[in-house]
């Protein structure tokens, strides 16, 4: 799954670089006489580094890389999600130059994972024509939100760590040695439940092995120790514990809460319902490292596991569009966001779609964000209570995405729109304080 994590300064500090990557094939590419790459600044080099890596992921398909030799240092970047890999209709910037609707397709897709909030956050991405692939399954996320201070990187939860000594958990409390499956959703409460619903599990009855396996289950898209962090640690809003047990062999079972950690309404298990619902998510971690031994869930209603990637990101955040390889940060605001040729817009599920843009862009409140961070101040995507709308919004109930979009006199026709798990995901401490549901507007498909 994509990950929001690019700093604002990475976009600012690289106008060389980007002038590079325009002219360039992605497999001859040359760095040794670009800044930052060529002075080996401290600073900035970590910054083009970064930069790199979402470009190259975004832009090149999984099995490509970019190795770059600059003196005795190499760099290499993977390819993931391929909107410009060879045999698809933006061109092929791996053996060719870029065409300008790839620049403009990487250019949304990079936008759309900047992140002030020194955050590294699961994401859905969708664009038009199937830009970005969506997934049938989600894995468990190992890595927590916030970024460790001296690499850089979203910490490691412990229980993915390895155990001393080696082997996975010893016990179904052990906080080390786990591995993560995937993240399923259940139904919460219906209206008319007497109260919470359970989901049982039970281990495939094509386990081989007699010997027992350990299962945790979380709630949420993350996995998680066997006690919650401390209710000041920020971990805390999104990472929660649910059950640890054991299951003693093939068919045994465990049951657990269906937690209520997801959107509220109508039909969101079954669309085609009006009965009022609850949705949850939860992800589930094995003491077995064997891929090929699993949990299975008993027939219940709104059970599914592992859910689809549209099922699990229903919160549709707003779209990104513009051209980052033709945009210069100077100007009147050097320090902003969204400067020249790139744009944002917000969506209609919000009841503050700019607050929401401004502390995730920012780090701002809304007001101060106008006056001191946007350039292009974000508009809302689509009409909705008498204001226009910057972009088109396509049919399509939990897949709908925006595009074209128009901003200062050009047409943008390869947007990215993002979707979240939850609406708090992309929020700050004091932006979103309490981590209970929001009401997302059914009406809006």
């Amino acid at each position: 799954m994509p990950k929001n994590g690019i700093s604002v300064e990475a976009l600012r500090a690289n106008s060389e670089l980007l002038e590079r990557l325009k002219v360039s094939k992605l497999n001859s590419l040359k760095l040794d006489d670009v800044k930052p790459f060529s002075t080996q600044d401290p600073t900035l080099e970590p910054r083009a580094v970064q930069l790199m890596h979402y470009i190259v992921s975004f832009a090149l398909k999984e099995g490509q890389k970019v190795s770059v030799r600059v003196g005795n240092k190499r760099y290499e970047w993977n390819g993931q999600i391929g909107a410009c890999a060879s045999g698809g209709p933006l061109g092929d910037w791996f053996n060719d130059l870029p065409s300008p609707e790839c620049l403009q397709a990487v250019s949304a897709g990079v936008l759309a994972r900047v992140n002030a909030l020194n955050k590294v956050v699961v994401v859905s991405m969708r664009g038009p024509g199937g830009l970005v692939a969506l997934h049938d399954k989600v894995p468990a996320e190992t890595r927590s939100r916030e970024r460790n201070t001296s690499t850089g990187e979203a910490t490691q939860i412990e229980s993915f760590a390895a155990c001393n000594p080696p082997g996975g958990p010893r016990r179904a409390t052990s906080d080390c040695g786990w591995t993560a499956r995937y993240v399923g959703q259940c139904l919460a409460q219906r209206s008319g439940d007497s109260g919470p619903r359970t989901v049982r599990l039970k281990l495939d009855s094509a386990h081989a092995s007699s010997s027992p396996v350990f299962v945790r289950v979380c709630a949420g898209n993350h996995g998680c120790n066997h006690v919650d962090y401390d209710a000041a640690d920020p971990r805390s809003r999104y990472i929660k514990h649910i059950k640890s047990d054991v299951l003693d062999g093939p068919g045994d079972t465990v049951d657990f809460t269906c937690p209520a950690n997801g959107p509220a309404g109508t039909g969101i298990v079954d669309e085609a319902s009006s009965t009022p619902e609850q949705v949850g998510y939860f992800s589930v971690m094995l003491s077995e490292r064997n891929f090929a031994v699993d949990v299975k869930f008993e027939s219940s209603d709104g059970v599914r596991y592992p859910a689809k990637e549209v099922e699990l990101f229903r919160y549709r955040e707003g779209g990104f569009y513009g051209n980052i390889f033709d945009s210069n940060p100077g100007g009147a605001r050097p320090d902003g966001v969204l400067f020249d040729k790139q744009y944002a817009c917000y969506g209609e599920d919000w009841n503050q779609g700019m607050a929401n843009l401004a502390d995730r862009l920012c780090a701002l409140p809304a007001s101060d964000a106008a006056a001191q961070c946007f350039v292009h101040e974000p508009k809302p995507c689509s009409p909705f209570n008498g204001n226009p709308g910057a972009c088109v919004r396509s049919a399509g109930a939990r897949r709908s995405i925006y595009t074209p979009c128009d901003e200062a006199g050009a047409q943008w026709k390869y947007p990215v729109t993002v979707y979240l798990n939850h609406p708090c995901d992309l929020r700050s401490d004091s932006g979103c304080s309490s981590f209970k549901p929001w009401l997302i507007d059914r009406s809006l498909k």
